[in-house]
């Protein structure tokens, strides 16, 4: 592979790294919640595992996007919207990609190894969730759920980084962020609502059509603020996270409000951007509560 700066600017693009930096606040929820439980590491050993966890969400993404990338290039080779993605512009090879993928799994499983190994004995079946997203969309319209509970692991990956242990805690959070994405997908997906059924690809708008799909993602964002709200009590967060929470769901609303005013077009860059606010919320708002209870009322 060739590794001067532009290179290296097309494979960050081929993997969307800048959305790699939007899901970290998703670990970084767990993070904090579990580094509140656990006294017995050094703040050497606190450094080291937050690098691990770091390099291992990245590789881990991007084995999963490079491999996305990969089979589903004739499709992207088809559609207008994503014709000029690197592997159908010519601008990286198969091969390149494949290589890319290879590597970034197999990094993704030493890391893990490094972590502790209840971490490394799940990193195979991760791969395998991760991987199989890109594979799903040709077989079941509950490929959205698949992405959003791979995207969605984050919390409860990082809790195992930590606590070596899978409870009800970690798992609220991992299904909350799940219906979250999961929504957001069906709603993404009503761009390519024609396109998806005219080459035979399953979705929940190509299924079932827009304005149901449109209900469909707006459950899915109500199950999200029900998890997310669930998940705060279990964690012992109190009024202050709940008002981000509340602040979350305006954003939901949102976002759900461009995608019903955009109707058939592409929808706009802020459909986007509000999307990726909202994991800096609840971060926010965790990060926000702990500092309130712990630091000024002293519990």
């Amino acid at each position: 592979m060739n590794l001067s700066l532009k290179s290296l600017k097309q494979y960050g693009s081929l993997i969307k790294f800048s959305h790699t930096l939007f899901a970290l606040p998703f670990a970084g929820i767990a993070f904090v919640l579990a580094f509140l439980k656990t006294h017995d590491k050094s703040p050497i050993e606190w450094l080291i595992l937050s690098f691990l966890i770091l390099i291992s969400m990245v590789l881990a993404r991007s084995a999963a996007m490079g491999f996305n990338r990969i089979v589903d290039r004739d499709i992207d080779a088809k559609n207008q919207r994503t014709v000029d993605r690197e592997i159908p512009a010519g601008k990286i090879s198969i091969r390149s990609a494949g290589l890319f993928v290879v590597l970034s799994s197999i990094g993704f499983c030493f890391v893990s190894w490094w972590i502790n190994s209840m971490a490394f004995a799940l990193s195979f079946p991760t791969l395998f969730i991760l991987l199989g997203y890109s594979l799903a969309k040709r077989f079941t319209w509950l490929c959205h759920w698949v992405l959003g509970f791979s995207i969605g692991l984050a919390p409860l990956a990082t809790w195992v980084a930590i606590r070596q242990e899978i409870v009800l805690e970690p798992l609220l959070w991992t299904f909350g962020l799940a219906f979250n994405l999961a929504g957001f997908d069906i709603l993404y997906a009503l761009q390519d609502q024609e396109f998806d059924r005219k080459e035979g690809l399953f979705s929940v708008p190509s299924k079932f059509g827009r304005n149901s799909s449109l209900w469909i993602a707006a459950i899915n964002h109500v199950l999200c603020i029900v998890l997310l709200f669930a998940a705060g009590i279990v964690s012992g967060l109190g009024p202050v996270f709940l008002l981000f929470l509340l602040i979350t769901s305006y954003y939901l609303f949102q976002e759900h409000k461009i995608a019903r005013g955009a109707g058939e077009n592409i929808f706009p860059p802020k459909f986007y951007q509000i999307h990726s606010y909202i994991s800096l919320i609840l971060f926010g708002g965790l990060l926000a509560d702990r500092f309130f209870f712990l630091v000024l009322l002293g519990s």
